[in-house]
């Protein structure tokens, strides 16, 4: 048996150093403690370490706490871990640093690989391209990871196991309190007119068992709030609206924030106080009359928000909508309403106002929202010019 020379062994003492000195890396000198929308994720399998700069964590634990269903491919010598959810699949090679997100290739700083037996991917690769939010804190004795889906913080902390013929979630405010008494309904594609209904619980949870249809279900909600005698039905935001089938089943979230912007297709979530302006210069015909442009609203709160939050004092110029010309998007509440003509060349001037077509004018009015049909909701105006003063 031939001995071994110095350099060789020189470059297995070499080997085993750089193999120590990885793994030192790999096993980080702080635990890395991991949340779901503040809830803790456990690994059973193996703890979360970070690899130049990229956490890693077991991969089906990740997976399926995000809501996939995993796939586990050995095969020819290459070996895959695979998730699936809805129209989403993501494909990670081990040792690869290119990763698919729905067969688009996409490149990997630190690659899915095995570490002491178990199969560990990057958390914020799998994270982020799939819609979620993930925030790193060192906190000096430990590392905080979070994950937040789309931002929406459950009210309670719910399975994020996918159950065949079954679709799941919670209902909160933006400010992520639970909504109880919200409507949840799932329509399938198969059946006119057959929409399952759900009613969430005091913690805002929902479960609906599916039938077991060859079809596509689709998620909406509502909820029904009642203020100074008016009735208003305000739809739910999903925080995924895309369909799923009935046999892989689904988890959808949804939110009510009546402070926000309207999110897109979301008709009643906040209504439009819309105005127009006197055709005729009430000074001298000849002129030209005000531009409803140089027109400023200003809305003051006369109470809280519909969700029972504090309103805020809203002044601003209109534009135009499809239903008129005004301000969009305003929250739910009873205002005090006046109005400013701001022309560029000229001084501001006081103007008089009314809801359109009904009393006189005046310098102010308070007035609640008005339903023009099912989810859509105005304050129609008319302002004029205050006459000029001697």
């Amino acid at each position: 048996m031939k001995s071994r020379t110095p350099r060789t062994t020189m470059m297995i003492i070499t080997a085993l150093l750089l193999l120590m000195f990885a793994w030192q890396a790999v096993a980080a000198s702080k635990p890395v403690n991991v949340y779901y929308n503040d809830v803790p994720l456990e690994f059973e399998d193996a703890p979360p370490v970070i690899l130049d700069g990229t956490t890693l964590v077991p991969f089906r634990a990740l997976f399926e706490a995000l809501g996939f269903q995993v796939k586990w491919i050995d095969s020819d010598g290459i070996k895959q871990a695979i998730g699936t959810m809805d129209d989403l699949t993501i494909q990670l090679t081990i040792n690869s640093k290119a990763a698919k997100v729905n067969d688009v290739a996409v490149p990997l700083e630190v690659p899915a690989q095995i570490l002491n037996g178990k199969t560990m991917v990057p958390l914020r690769f799998v994270s982020e391209n799939s819609g979620y939010d993930v925030s790193f804190v060192d906190k000096g004795n430990e590392y905080v990871i979070n994950v937040l889906h789309g931002g929406l913080a459950p009210a309670k902390e719910v399975s994020m196991s996918v159950e065949p013929w079954v679709v799941k979630g919670v209902v909160v405010d933006g400010q992520g309190k639970p909504l109880p008494g919200a409507q949840i309904f799932a329509d399938n594609t198969l059946l006119y007119n057959s929409n399952l209904i759900a009613i969430t619980e005091a913690d805002g949870s929902y479960r609906i068992l599916l039938p077991k249809l060859a079809t596509t279900w689709q998620m909406s909600g509502s909820i029904t709030r009642k203020q100074n005698s008016n009735t208003f039905e305000i739809d739910l935001t999903p925080d995924n609206d895309n369909p799923f089938a009935g046999i892989t089943g689904a988890i959808r979230n949804f939110q009510w924030n009546s402070t926000a912007a309207r999110p897109e297709g979301c008709f009643s979530c906040s209504g439009k106080v819309l105005f127009t302006t006197e055709l005729i210069h009430p000074d001298d015909p000849t002129l030209v009359p005000p531009e409803r442009e140089d027109v400023k609203l200003t809305l003051v709160p006369q109470g809280p928000l519909l969700d029972g939050s504090a309103g805020k004092t809203i002044s601003a110029h209109g534009e135009n909508s499809p239903d008129g010309f005004g301000l969009q998007d305003v929250p739910f509440t009873r205002y005090k309403i006046t109005a400013l003509y701001e022309p560029k060349n000229d001084k501001p001037r006081a103007m008089l106002i009314r809801l359109n077509g009904k009393g006189e004018y005046t310098d102010s009015l308070v007035t609640d929202f008005q339903s023009l049909m099912t989810g859509i909701y105005h304050i129609e105006l008319e302002v004029k010019l205050a006459p000029k003063k001697p």
